[in-house]
């Protein structure tokens, strides 16, 4: 009785992972309403991608207003807030 076990508990573990990875995946947007805390949210998630470019690109994470960086941090969170739908204030 104990190899029958064995030799099930594979194959049983095989389907719960297969069942699991079905279940996984992107959420479609239109699955999702806007909240009162969307544009903070928002925000949020286009710093951290902002940060990402930063640092990919080699440059400072939160440049001063003089240089050319700080023109690109801001135009590149811009772009980001607009794919996510927002007007600029």
């Amino acid at each position: 009785m104990s190899v029958a076990r064995l030799a099930l508990a594979p194959g049983l573990m095989l389907g719960v992972v297969l069942l699991l990875a079905g279940c996984g995946g992107n959420p479609s947007y239109r699955e999702w309403t806007a909240s009162n805390h969307t544009p903070n949210i928002a925000f949020d998630e286009c710093t951290e991608e902002v940060d990402s470019i930063m640092r990919l690109r080699g440059y400072p994470y939160r440049p001063l207003p003089e240089t050319p960086q700080y023109r690109y941090r801001k135009e590149i969170l811009s772009q980001c807030m607009r794919r996510k739908g927002y007007e600029p204030d």
